[in-house]
């Protein structure tokens, strides 16, 4: 628990005066003095209703300096510390930023996307970013509140202790406050998942990307009349939250309004009696006045404070689930300069995180180094999933994968991904310049043309950099001015070629990346990295992974494996699964028919 506190204080106060540490100091420094300042001004009324009465003049202006020099000083104070603070808002923001970003992005696994429990607590961190980013902030002006809340019972204590039960009844506000932010809380993550939608809606009805198919379809009004209904049931539980959290503070505000009004009428009878002077009672009511200001700032922050709070504890999530991902550095190997035996699935077994459903295995089949496999099966046989536990997108759930010999847990993730290649169906389009689109498939050729210019060849492409007004330096696209919009078939060649820049993988994973072409092209593009692929196989033993509906394009591999329901049901060349008669050999022949 100590521990896990510590943690929790490394990113809500760590990570702000690591950031701009001077300017966390001044804030404190500023706040605090403003704090005193903001309080001990009072004592000037006491001075100068005294003196007044007392007919001292001497009295009066010491009391009219002390108001006016201590109230104003508090007023510069507050300001600078106002302005310093949103400078150290906005570091820390960056700081945490840079952090999220990295944690996010580099989390070796596609668990945290693809899972909507983990999604919404990623989503939650991010959106509220800012806000734990104003943390070192709020722990400041929690810091002056308590000062100010000190000063304010020792003034109140020298003019008649008993008032001091009215800062105590401050304690019914700020619980019904915390209640008040519990119910919001738990309003804001029962919607987390309608919110979202709710978003995917609206991006969905006012993207250009998608506006063609959907006015053909004639779903835009339903889909707008959706996004509506979804929309007034997020209204309505958030104004039911907002209507119970409302009256929780009201409660606990009518408490300490009613203890105000006691002390106020039990001090002018005092006053009336002689007991207190008209001086302490002006300074007492003032400082009551002030308590009540304080108490609703204090309550602000605290709850604003609990929202950070609540995404520090998600952030310590990513972390954690980050480091359980990652096996210790001593554990990791590197991947092997080639291939030598090949790459084995022992008994394996996979379970998508969450589910108890099995979708690949229990599968056991040998990939041999140096030789082209095709992965053909229907939608769902799980060829995809088999991919992506090749690229250690997710870890099995039973069984091992060896790579020659060596379970790919314990390589280190990043190693192995830089000598791997892929290129997928659902292909990201990067909306960059040409050169910049293709070249990140291999950031350390990205700025190297010549290196592109390979890659278009072999991805059939070598065409496209004359069509375009600055070849390979032209904005694709049509998110820029200067953009040149591309056909789908060049948008997925752009993405073969991206996942060919690399010239020594040890895998090359090509999941249904020829979907948008026509056979002719299709066959003509694969004969082209046949060449290719063999000279790979010679120099370095890689394995090259075909996954492809089109049988015309398999029917060259050197072992077509075929999957149904997750499991191997025959492997083979072509021409020993067509002698066998088998599922393969039917499904090729319904696909030579419809071709026919």
């Amino acid at each position: 628990m100590i521990a896990r506190w510590r943690r929790l204080a490394g990113v809500l106060v760590g990570t702000g005066f690591r950031a701009a540490p001077w300017t966390g100091v001044a804030c404190l420094v500023m706040s605090l003095l403003a704090a005193g300042a903001s309080v001990t001004y009072t004592i000037g009324f006491r001075v100068m209703i005294d003196g007044a009465i007392a007919g001292k003049a001497g009295r009066i202006a010491l009391g009219a300096a002390l108001v006016a020099g201590l109230f104003t000083l508090s007023w510069v104070l507050a300001l600078i510390s106002a302005t310093e603070g949103s400078l150290l808002t906005d570091r820390t923001s960056l700081a945490l930023g840079v952090r999220i970003a990295r944690l996010a992005a580099t989390l070796p696994t596609l668990e945290h996307f693809e899972r909507p429990e983990l999604l919404a607590r990623l989503e939650q961190l991010t959106s509220n970013r800012r806000t734990l980013g104003g943390a070192p902030r709020q722990l400041i002006g929690l810091a002056g509140q308590t000062a100010r809340a000190v000063a304010i019972v020792a003034l109140l204590a020298t003019v008649y202790p008993p008032v001091l039960v009215v800062p105590l009844l401050a304690i019914a506000p700020a619980l019904s406050d915390r209640v008040a932010g519990r119910v919001q809380q738990r309003a804001e993550t029962a919607l987390a998942g309608d919110r979202r939608l709710l978003d995917e809606l609206f991006a969905l009805v006012t993207s250009a990307t998608e506006a063609r198919e959907l006015r053909t379809y004639g779903i835009t009004a339903a889909l707008a009349a959706r996004h509506g209904e979804l929309a007034e049931r997020v209204r309505g539980r958030t104004v039911r939250a907002a209507l119970m959290s409302a009256a929780c503070e009201g409660a606990g505000w009518v408490v300490f309004a009613a203890g105000v009004v006691a002390a106020i009428v039990v001090l002018v009878l005092r006053a009336a009696h002689g007991h207190v002077t008209p001086g302490q009672v002006v300074m007492a009511v003032s400082l009551i006045r002030r308590a009540q200001t304080q108490i609703s700032r204090s309550t602000d922050t605290v709850s604003t404070f609990n929202t950070s709070l609540a995404a520090a504890r998600q952030l310590l999530w990513l972390e954690d689930h980050e480091r359980a991902l990652r096996p210790p550095a001593s554990r990791r190997t590197s991947p092997p300069e080639r291939l030598r035996s090949g790459i084995v699935f022992d008994g394996l077994q996979f379970a998508y995180p969450g589910s108890d459903e099995i979708v690949l295995g229990p599968l056991s089949l040998e990939l041999p180094a140096g030789r082209t496999i095709a992965l053909v099966g229907h939608n769902g046989a799980g060829k995809t999933t088999l991919v992506k536990l090749l690229s250690g997108m997710y870890r099995p759930t039973a069984g091992r994968v060896l790579i020659d010999g060596v379970d790919l847990i314990e390589l280190s993730v990043e190693d192995w991904r830089g000598r791997l290649t892929a290129a997928f169906q659902d292909f990201v389009r990067f909306q960059l310049r040409l050169r910049e689109s293709v070249g990140v498939g291999d950031l350390a050729h990205l700025e190297n043309p010549d290196a592109v210019r390979a890659a278009l060849a072999r991805a059939g492409s070598d065409g496209l950099e004359t069509k375009l007004p600055e070849g390979l330096e032209t904005p694709v696209g049509n998110r820029y001015t200067a953009g040149h919009e591309l056909s789908g078939g060049q948008w997925q060649r752009l993405a073969l070629a991206r996942g060919l820049m690399r010239e020594t993988p040890l895998l090359v994973a090509l999941d249904e990346p020829t979907a948008s072409l026509d056979p002719p092209t299709e066959a003509a593009l694969f004969a082209r990295y046949a060449d290719a692929a063999r000279a790979l196989a010679a120099a370095h033993g890689t394995i090259t992974l075909l996954v492809s509906h089109r049988f015309s394009t398999v029917r060259a591999a050197d072992l077509i494996v075929v999957l149904e329901h997750g499991r191997v049901v025959e492997s083979g060349s072509h021409e020993q699964l067509i002698a066998d008669g088998g599922a393969y050999a039917e499904l090729f022949a319904l696909q030579a028919r419809a071709y026919a």
